[in-house]
């Protein structure tokens, strides 16, 4: 059996960029999603022209058998092919950028040698170049031909070379040959863990990846992506995670991970658990006509809901004490802090033979209310706990777009929206404007009217109605 060993070479960005989109630099399913912000993008590119460092990739080479994410290029054949280790969010990023797709469209402007997002500003400067078009050889060679004579173009096409010799920029890269597949797996932990610092989410689905190959990329990962198709987007692999494991042994005392349990038993319990969250989202939606989590501020909301669903029958549950117990949860910031040990207390709730009882006593304050108290409505807590208890007091009342006087609960989609905009306040005080005495719920189609017409009407419009339904009050 061959020695596991490192080795080291360097690739320049151009055949990087190629390797991954043929599939002969492959990411593994152990691996986070794709997390880079768009802003980034810009600031890796200015780096590399500047030739300032970006560290170094970490790929494997092993003939030992693994999965890849599915929405990655098709692997090409094993010999030929490396996993990604780390580097994951710069070598997508540059990929992106090549052709400035999925949102990554950089744009360079070359008097200012700087980098940015393409918008409609620089949409509308001839001044700024999309990176893609400097980077495509056919697109530059016009690009070049109508540069303006004399020193100025001189300048700018010394810029553009500079801009298109990124290409050639040599990335460090360091191969683990021949090393196991949980080395590999321990290799990314560790790295991640000691330098960008992993979500829990991250290491548990390498954990789970390294115990049942498959799962991740072929149940996991779809699932997350319909899910946030229909815009439960606050819903991560954790919460997936943490209602399974108690789905897998609901009278256990503590937690047992996933990657610790069977394939079968594995499987049979996410079975379970994507049932209960689809009857949970169904619970959700018909008491409080909620189609996304756009107020619902925290996917661990939903855990507890999913492990009833899963253990109680239909006819067992009562939806009303389960939605009402979520709502009064919500309002009072139940994970806002220390989500893990909360999550703990309530999934051993979920155990009582009163589940909704427990639940409900794990929120208590400790004078034994569960009432709200100004405070829970104050600052930018209005953006997340609080919300939501708004909405549901307007839900009950009739709630009503008031732009249109339209029932709200019709719209595909429910915003948020300041009466008194944000950018009105001072900076330092611009937290107090997420109060709820500034916000209102409007439909997505009347706010993105309002924001394509920037006027201030609709404001006025909504600060009289609210005047009138508070005065009413």
């Amino acid at each position: 059996m061959p020695e596991p060993h490192l080795e080291n070479h360097v690739i320049k960005i151009r055949q990087l960029i190629e390797d991954y989109r043929s599939g002969r630099i492959v990411i593994p399913e152990f691996q986070r999603e794709y997390v880079w912000r768009r802003s980034k993008a810009p600031k890796l590119i200015d780096s590399l022209y500047k030739g300032f460092p970006i560290s170094s990739l970490l790929l494997w080479l092993s003939a030992e058998e693994t999965r890849s994410r599915r929405r990655d290029p098709r692997p090409s054949r094993a010999a030929l092919m490396s996993w990604l280790i780390d580097g994951q969010q710069r070598v997508i990023t540059l990929s992106r950028c090549m052709n400035g797709d999925e949102g990554i469209d950089v744009v360079f402007h070359p008097d200012r040698q700087e980098f940015g997002l393409t918008n409609a500003a620089t949409q509308g400067d001839p001044n700024w170049y999309r990176l893609s078009e400097i980077w495509d050889d056919e697109t530059y060679r016009n690009l070049r031909r109508n540069l303006p004579p004399g020193p100025k173009g001189e300048i700018q096409e010394e810029r553009f070379e500079r801009a298109r010799r990124i290409l050639d920029y040599e990335v460090p890269t360091v191969r683990m040959v021949d090393h196991s597949f949980q080395n590999a797996v321990d290799a990314f932990t560790r790295i991640n863990t000691l330098g960008v610092k992993l979500k829990k989410e991250d290491i548990e689905s390498a954990q789970v990846a390294a115990r049942h190959t498959g799962f991740i990329a072929d149940e996991v990962q779809p699932f997350l992506a319909n899910l946030r198709g229909e815009g439960f987007t606050r819903i991560n692999v954790m919460h997936l995670f943490r209602a399974c494991a108690f789905v897998a042994r609901p009278d256990g005392r503590d937690r047992t991970p996933l990657h610790e349990l069977d394939r079968r038993e594995v499987q049979s319990a996410w079975n379970q658990t994507k049932r209960a969250l689809l009857e949970g989202i169904g619970l959700v939606r018909s008491e409080f006509g909620l189609v996304n989590m756009d107020i619902l501020w925290s996917g661990a909301l939903l855990v507890p809901v999913m492990a009833l669903c899963a253990t109680l029958g239909p006819r067992e549950r009562d939806a009303r004490a389960i939605t009402a117990w979520l709502a009064i949860a919500a309002l009072l910031h139940r994970y806002s802090k220390s989500t893990e040990t909360a999550l703990d207390q309530d999934l051993r709730a979920c155990r009582n033979p009163d589940p909704i009882g427990a639940l409900l006593t794990n929120v208590r304050r400790h004078d034994g209310e569960i009432l709200a108290n100004p405070d829970d409505f104050g600052g930018a807590l209005a953006d997340k706990s609080a919300l939501l208890a708004m909405y549901i007091a307007c839900h009950y009342r009739g709630l009503k777009d008031l732009f249109s006087g339209a029932n709200i609960l019709l719209q595909s989609t429910i915003d948020r929206h300041h009466i008194l905009p944000r950018a009105q306040f001072p900076e330092r005080q611009r937290p107090s404007a997420d109060c709820i005495a500034n916000i209102a719920f409007i439909s997505g189609s009347a706010n993105r009217r309002h924001v394509e017409n920037c006027s201030p009407k609709p404001s006025t419009t909504i600060y009289r109605s609210v005047s009138r339904i508070v005065a009413s009050d």
